[in-house]
């Protein structure tokens, strides 16, 4: 079985699929998408399977820089648009570029395996089994729930953040005690979003964390970090200059009576919610520690504590899985994680790659519109150009540079990323590559 044309198979139809798809498809290498859905949009087509967003999400980076680098969003959209925006934006996505007749839907890639000669078989439900001159997974990485190891047993109702959609859905929190735990961008918006509905809301967070409001003095706050850093100004002084803005918009943690972070400012994920602290302040969402074990309907804390709850959420995170193919074909660690090269390349394979597999700390639909290009050329390269690929195989057998930020070792940051230094990386090696493609053409 030989691929037809050199066809390319995308997996997802995403944000990060989406934009592979298109960059594929532009430089001239045939392409298809499959997509388990019945639409596309990925974790941003609310009500889906693929979806964990809920009813009241919106972007926690603004449109500037979470838009792909050839397609901005309405300048009359807010600076944070809704969830049903960002769809409505992704499809449009689709339509601008002519995507749509090149995704194949109701097609959940079920396994996939290195074909004899080059190459990946792909099996598909409702399809049958193909061989591709090459395979990019563009799943995302938010697919299997990870839940806190947590000695008892609750007897109320125990959830994951990806479960829940509303005050009122998957069930109602009115007058319900509520447990909330994880501190992350999904259990505080969780926790803000029960507050108003709940008798009781408790936010449960194993260390303090640092929370930025979406606006610094009327503007974005990632925009008035990426004025920083376009400076070249030092981390330390960034984050001085940070912490004195967040400290007149809305206070720094323990001006709220929550824990001192044992971090610095910009080691952990950002949390971008100014509305926390408020709730805070008003006494409709109560402050906790760690969890230490449940006991029947009631939960002890660390500190010795205990209360009783009718729903426990938990928004800790997912576990980073890719159950249709070996984690041998990607360098998996112990626990099956890829190691690729900046998270994207395999380190000797010309035919597989991995689109948005990072976690950035600011907006990532334009940094996965930069890897899908650099994707596209490695394909090329391969196909045209033997120097330029040896080259680019040469690059990434390299050992990655380090970030400029050293993040707090936990797995919510296994694949965290500096946005700013790792778009200007991308940048060089697509500016690279195509030196080297301009001169081989000559």
């Amino acid at each position: 079985m030989r691929p037809q044309q050199d066809m390319w198979c995308v997996i997802g139809a995403g944000p990060s699929g989406l934009t592979t798809l298109k960059n594929l498809l532009a430089a001239g290498i045939p392409a298809e998408c499959l997509e388990r859905e019945d639409d596309v949009g990925g974790n941003w087509y609310f009500g889906s399977a693929a979806s964990s967003v809920f009813a009241s999400t919106r972007l926690i980076s603004s449109k500037s820089l979470t838009a792909y680098t050839d397609f901005p969003m309405p300048q009359e959209w807010p600076a944070y648009p809704h969830h049903s925006q960002c769809l409505d934006y992704l499809r449009g996505y689709a339509r601008h570029f002519g995507l749509v007749p090149h995704i194949r839907t109701h097609a959940a890639v079920e396994r996939m395996q290195p074909a004899p000669g080059g190459g990946w078989t792909v099996h598909a439900t409702g399809r049958e089994a193909r061989h591709y001159a090459g395979v990019v997974i563009a799943t995302g990485h938010n697919r299997e729930p990870r839940f806190p190891e947590i000695p008892g047993t609750f007897t109320g109702t125990l959830l994951h953040a990806c479960h829940y959609k509303s005050p009122t859905q998957p069930l109602g929190i009115a007058g319900k005690r509520v447990l909330v735990i994880g501190g992350g961008n999904s259990g505080c918006d969780i926790a803000v979003d029960a507050a108003g509905h709940a008798a009781t809301t408790v936010l449960s967070t194993r260390r303090g964390y640092y929370f930025v409001p979406r606006f610094l003095l009327g503007r974005p706050a990632d925009l008035r970090g990426e004025r920083l850093l376009k400076m070249g100004m030092p981390l330390w002084l960034r984050r001085l200059v940070s912490l004195r803005a967040i400290d007149r918009e809305i206070g720094l943690p323990w001006r709220h009576g929550l824990p001192r972070p044992d971090h610095r400012l910009w080691e952990t994920h950002p949390v971008i919610n100014g509305d926390l602290c408020r709730r805070i302040d008003a006494g409709l969402v109560r402050p906790a520690g760690d969890v230490a074990r449940f006991d029947g309907n009631a939960v002890v804390f660390a500190d010795g504590s205990r209360a009783e709850f009718d729903i426990v959420i938990c928004a800790t995170g997912y576990r980073v899985t890719l159950p249709f193919i070996a984690p041998e074909h990607l360098c998996g660690d112990a626990e099956g994680v890829p190691r690729l090269f900046m998270n994207l390349l395999h380190p000797t394979r010309d035919d597989i790659a991995v689109v948005g597999l990072i976690q950035p700390d600011s907006g990532q639909w334009g940094l996965t519109d930069l890897q899908g290009k650099l994707v596209a050329r490695m394909v090329v390269a391969a196909k045209q150009s033997p120097r330029a690929a040896a080259w680019l195989y040469r690059t990434r057998c390299r050992p990655s540079q380090s970030h400029s930020v050293r993040y707090v070792d936990s797995p919510r940051h296994r694949l965290e990323v500096e946005h700013f230094s790792y778009r200007r990386s991308l940048e060089r090696l697509i500016a690279s590559i195509d030196r080297r493609l301009r001169v081989h053409a000559s």
